[in-house]
């Protein structure tokens, strides 16, 4: 195994956690399945998983294919090793990240879900499966824990009518619905584009705090210095004036806080900030807004940001800092893709796709460095035996 030096026999008795989820030959092909993807492929695709297994390709596609195996059954093992070991089970400051990535497949023709759209890793359009994933974060550790993909409108006929297609935040409403039933987190968080209305509302009456950023054409209701009424503001209108930047550094200066962060790399950074209570136009849940008067980095393309919580209670350092936990879930989709081949596959069919992808998931090393802990106990169990 090239890319990850893993003990055989601990990473079989891994797998063998799984066993309820396959018959004895689905079983067979999915250790196989796992075995080749920490192997090396200039492109992979699962003729060269067979070949690197010395297996034959037959059998891989009716695995990925034709197979009965649930993979809702094998999600569900999973997500109960997760819980149940120390180093992965969810903490009190941990969060669940919502997040979409793309897979660009500028080639693709008869791939089902491969469509000119938004593709996040490449920040442009493209020709690309899309998959709607969640993850847990917190300062500590950071792991993915589901993703379905999305199917454009246009693969059904009807489009966006036809009740059998689902758009990228439904997809998250039921990853978060799913999450409420089976998982322990405080809160959730996301970036501008799934802060619509009804998800923060959805969020809201099941009584978890989000944290997000809001577009900049957002209109925000709030109490206007000059005008001594409410009143729409955005943060990029053309009125200078009204301008909720313009608007916090001339008429509240003296109440911008600065605060401090650590990054990963241990150096400290600093954000100017203003805290109000306010509602956005087009919704009624009571709103904690924390403007950021910067860029986050020196490559950041905007000059302001402006983070939501439900949570009226939470400072500043508090919003920022649980916003910006959901770049983790970025982490972990870069990881699958770098080092587990997540977007390098050559398959048609949706339902293939979710179960290389789920595959992948599963074999990525940072599930793996977690959840084998559950072997290790069991082996130590054996020995106090």
């Amino acid at each position: 195994m090239s890319i990850f030096g893993a003990n055989i026999s601990l990473l079989n008795k891994f797998l063998k956690h799984f066993s309820s989820c396959f018959s004895n030959k689905q079983m067979v092909m999915f250790t196989l399945a796992i075995y080749a993807l920490f192997k090396d492929y200039k492109r992979n695709s699962l003729d060269a998983m067979a070949k690197a297994t010395h297996t034959d390709y037959q059998k891989f596609q009716y695995f990925f294919s034709d197979s009965t195996w649930d993979i809702q059954a094998l999600k569900c093992k999973r997500l109960e090793i997760i819980q149940k070991q120390r180093t992965t089970a969810f903490t009190k400051d941990g969060l669940l990240a919502i997040d979409d990535t793309g897979c660009p497949k500028p080639f693709a023709k008869k791939t089902e879900g491969a469509k000119w759209q938004y593709c996040g890793p490449l920040k442009r359009e493209e020709v690309c499966n899309v998959g709607v994933g969640i993850a847990f974060v917190s300062p500590a550790k950071l792991f993915p824990l589901d993703i379905i993909p999305y199917l454009p409108s246009n693969e059904f006929p009807g489009g966006e009518s036809n009740p059998l297609f689902k758009d990228k935040i439904q997809i998250a409403k039921e990853l978060f619905d799913k999450s409420l039933e089976t998982l322990s987190f405080s809160a959730v968080t996301f970036d501008s584009w799934y802060a619509a209305t009804h998800f923060l509302e959805h969020i809201h009456t099941r009584k978890k705090a989000f944290f997000s950023e809001i577009k900049s054409n957002r209109n925000i209701f709030m109490h206007h210095p000059t005008k001594k009424t409410r009143c729409c503001v955005k943060s990029d209108v053309l009125s200078y004036s009204r301008r909720i930047v313009t608007l916090i550094k001339k008429h509240y200066p003296h109440k911008t806080k600065s605060i401090k962060l650590n990054t990963a790399d241990g150096s400290e950074v600093s954000y100017r900030t203003y805290s109000f209570e306010a509602k956005r136009k087009d919704c009624d849940i009571p709103l904690k807004f924390v403007v950021i008067l910067g860029k986050w980095n020196k490559d950041d393309e905007n000059t302001c940001h402006i983070l939501i919580t439900n949570q009226l209670t939470a400072s500043a350092k508090t919003v920022i800092t649980n916003y910006l936990l959901r770049w983790g879930i970025e982490q972990c989709f870069r990881e699958l893709k770098d080092t587990f081949y997540f977007d390098h596959y050559q398959l048609r069919h949706i339902e293939k796709i979710e179960r290389y992808w789920n595959l992948v998931r599963l074999s990525s090393r940072r599930s793996l460095s977690y959840c084998m802990d559950s072997c290790l106990l069991d082996q130590t169990k054996c020995v106090s035996q």
